[in-house]
């Protein structure tokens, strides 16, 4: 594994398929984030930080995987501080009070077996999710639809949301229509302090 340091905000990782052997990983363990994919992330942001002081905190993480050959693929991973760094978005140009509705992004569904597993994300989230959030029933299925505010994806939170469930292309004007809801607004607010 070669680690190379672009600049404060971004590192290029070279992990070849020797590295994936000797920690017993295949290509399907990477592509459907097992435990040995995130295990292989921790350890590459920790080689990162201890080889070129590449120190990750509140930051948000932006991974890109790209194959590089047959035998090798890199990683380029990079942070965000803040929204500064980050390109402009229609915000920027737009004037007034269609600000807000420009900024709002898209929503995200997760479905779930058990309403007792959205519980375990909403406690799990609560400190970094910022946006709205509903809780349906339809069917023997649970969905949590998030409409985060910020624009750019939380990658983190999308991980540790599928850990618990898994993302689904259902939307929100459906389970309003045939659906039952449970929480229509601060669901994971709500549910994070559940006993």
């Amino acid at each position: 594994m070669k680690i190379e340091k672009i600049s404060d905000y971004k590192v290029k990782i070279t992990i070849s398929s020797i590295d994936l052997e000797e920690r017993n990983i295949d290509m399907d363990d990477l592509v459907y984030n097992s435990p040995k994919a995130q295990e292989l992330f921790w350890d590459i942001l920790y080689q990162a930080y201890v080889e070129q002081g590449f120190e990750v905190k509140d930051e948000q993480l932006v991974v890109e995987a790209i194959p590089n050959s047959r035998d090798t693929f890199v990683i380029t991973i990079t942070k965000y501080r803040n929204r500064q760094l980050l390109k402009p978005g229609p915000s920027k140009f737009i004037k007034g009070s269609d600000t807000k509705k420009a900024v709002k992004s898209k929503e995200i569904c997760y479905c779930f077996d058990d309403l007792e597993d959205i519980i375990a994300l909403s406690k799990r989230i609560i400190d970094n999710f910022r946006g709205d959030s509903s809780v349906y029933k339809h069917r023997n299925a649970y969905y949590l639809v998030l409409k985060p505010y910020d624009t750019y994806p939380n990658l983190s939170l999308e991980v540790i949301a599928e850990e618990y469930g898994y993302r689904c292309r259902t939307a929100e004007m459906f389970l309003k229509e045939y659906g039952d809801a449970l929480i229509e607004n601060s669901a994971v607010e709500i549910l994070a302090w559940c006993i």
